[in-house]
């Protein structure tokens, strides 16, 4: 569990356990602010503060009973009782971005906390706290996050992220599935939990509600109401399975996917408290929190290979594969980030200066052998980085040649929990340590067998640490000498309440790769 900590702030304004004041009543209301308020991309002097005006949040048409364009005034204040204004600024929500407003702030002192509010049509929204960053060449003293990956609505209640609210972060990484595009058919009606009662999301309308339909729960509006967020994709953004310009869909023309994948797109910056100036579909950037980290934020779906060996029976989906049926998972021209998005990530990585490099990105990038012996053919899942090792390898030498400070990779997407060491050849067992890399588990969706899996645990040591039954999030404290990392779960994802339990702790200490089990 976090440890309650204090943060030093200027001009003699006090901190803010004041963030614990975000009773859960204040959440889930209707009105004109029926979606509450977020906050994202912080930098030292400012960040995204987001909203979205509706009237009726699930109209078929996605526009939330909106059409005339709305003034909108916002204010950021020093101190939650709005007291002290330091900021205000006026703004209209429009049609064509079904009301949502992205402001981007800046010229604010760093590293401190501040509230927000908006007001339109005479009603005023909650109020929301983000942060800015330290100074770019202050060291911090402690960092704490929470991290969260794929909340099917149907699978469960979100009370994960309501106890990652209570946790009160400085940040929060949503590493990808924040919706689902689809709903769970009438073969597997008892495991639903509440309905989405939507057609699967195609159109540009259909993606708006999924987003409108969980901004619609209070522990996760009070979530985004109580730290700035860091936000990336993965596949249920848009489809299962994709990869790059291919549908998982045998068969399905590239412009057809093309408008399904524009629609997505623009549906994810609208909802999510991003800088609209990254609204041409960018989404990789590195944030900056002082001299303590540098948060290199990956997008691993948009710019990558076709899946390997897709022209066979499974279409474009992800499949388990052998190095002898599946030659083309080796090709070394095949890219998992896109060659310029590499090139990107190295040259940062070369530029850092920071004490932690931290990779937020969507998918288990440490190998996994489906092989229960030395003995048995090795196969491999191809949808992770397991299906591009070429791309891989060109990560992984360049941490080796580059030595950046302490690389610490975070991921999504398996629905459980790993520890895993990466190393300098994913093949060989006894190469050095690079980097160590904790997934975290699902905020509600189930997950791969648990036994089925560890069961080739034995063939893959360089794994940890692997859960799959539990449900939750990770927390992580960082400060100067170490990375704790707090494996978060809760009872019964079936509950709106749940109580929150420790699985598992890691720390990784200041200039030696690997965590140690505390």
């Amino acid at each position: 569990m976090f440890q309650p900590h204090r943060r030093g702030l200027i001009q003699g304004l006090v901190a803010a356990p004041a963030v614990l004041s975000f009773g859960r009543s204040a959440f889930g209301g209707q009105g004109i602010f029926p979606f509450g308020v977020a906050s994202g991309d912080p930098s030292h002097d400012g960040f995204v503060i987001w909203t979205r005006l509706a009237k009726n949040p699930l109209a078929a048409d996605g526009l939330g009973g909106m059409d005339a364009a709305v003034p909108v005034r916002w204010e950021i204040a020093a101190d939650e009782g709005f007291g002290r204004i330091v900021m205000a600024g006026n703004a209209v929500a429009q049609s064509p971005h079904a009301h949502t407003l992205n402001i981007e702030i800046s010229g604010l002192p760093s590293g401190r906390p501040y509230w927000y509010r908006f007001t339109a049509l005479g009603q005023q929204s909650p109020v929301g706290r983000s942060l800015t960053t330290p100074a770019t060449d202050q060291m911090a003293d402690r960092l704490r996050i929470a991290v969260a990956s794929c909340s099917h609505y149907e699978r469960g209640y979100f009370s994960a992220y309501g106890h990652m609210a209570d946790e009160a972060p400085d940040l929060t990484l949503f590493l990808g599935d924040y919706i689902y595009e689809y709903s769970l058919g009438a073969d597997r009606a008892d495991q639903v939990v509440r309905p989405y009662n939507l057609e699967e999301a195609t159109t540009l309308a259909g993606y708006r509600n999924r987003y409108a339909l969980h901004r619609l729960d209070a522990d996760l509006q009070r979530l985004h109401a109580v730290a700035p967020a860091l936000a990336v994709w993965d596949d249920h953004e848009l489809q299962d399975d994709y990869s790059g310009i291919w549908s998982k869909i045998s068969g399905t023309p590239v412009a057809d996917f093309a408008a399904r994948k524009q629609a997505a797109y623009q549906a994810f910056f609208e909802a999510m408290p991003v800088r609209r100036s990254s609204i041409a579909n960018r989404l990789y950037r590195q944030v900056r929190y002082g001299n303590l980290a540098q948060f290199f934020m990956l997008d691993g779906r948009q710019y990558r290979s076709r899946q390997p060996c897709s022209d066979g029976p499974n279409g474009g989906k992800g499949q388990i594969v052998t190095n002898a049926t599946c030659t083309d998972r080796l090709d070394p021209s095949r890219t998992f980030l896109g060659f310029d998005q590499e090139r990107w990530l190295y040259d940062k990585l070369a530029q850092s200066d920071a004490r932690w490099n931290i990779l937020g990105q969507n998918l288990v990038m440490g190998g996994l052998t489906l092989a229960r012996s030395e003995a048995d053919e090795a196969r491999f899942w191809t949808d992770t980085w397991d299906g591009f090792p070429a791309a891989r390898d060109r990560l992984t030498t360049a941490l080796a040649e580059i030595k950046p400070s302490n690389p610490v990779v975070l991921g999504g997407d398996y629905h459980s929990f790993w520890t895993t060491d990466i190393k300098a050849d994913a093949r060989n067992p006894a190469s050095p340590i690079l980097a160590t890399e904790f997934v975290g588990t699902s905020i509600t969706s189930t997950g791969p067998s648990h036994d089925g899996l560890m069961a080739v645990m034995p063939n893959n040591p360089h794994i940890r640490f692997f859960d799959s039954r539990q449900r939750g999030y990770m927390a992580l404290d960082i400060t100067p000498h170490t990375i704790n990392t707090h494996y978060q779960v809760i009872d019964d994802v079936r509950q709106r309440q749940t109580q929150l339990s420790t699985l598992k702790s890691w720390v990784v200490e200041n200039g030696k790769a690997g965590a140690v089990a505390v």
